[in-house]
């Protein structure tokens, strides 16, 4: 009888202690999880430059067609308005 009752004492001391250990381990101090915040932000910040870089690569293009298109629109409205005056 005493050797179970120590063997139950040594695994409830031995689950315990593991339990604390694997528990230690996994907490982060408020440190780390600063840390962690701020990287999420500089990521955050780095993702949304790149997307304003390709936005931009993407609209100046289409900018650019769209003021000569516009301009085109306008000579020809303006040559329109010439023949009918004449």
């Amino acid at each position: 009888m005493i050797h179970k009752k120590s063997l139950h004492y040594f695994l409830g001391v031995a689950a315990i202690g593991f339990v604390w250990v694997f528990q230690a381990g996994c907490t982060k101090n408020d440190e780390q999880q600063a840390e962690e915040i701020e990287e999420k932000g500089r990521i955050e910040q780095m993702t949304d430059e790149t997307a304003e870089k390709a936005v931009k690569k993407i609209r100046t293009p289409m900018d650019k067609a769209r003021n000569t298109q516009n301009l085109g629109d306008e000579r020809l409205e303006s040559m329109d308005k010439t023949l009918q005056q004449q």
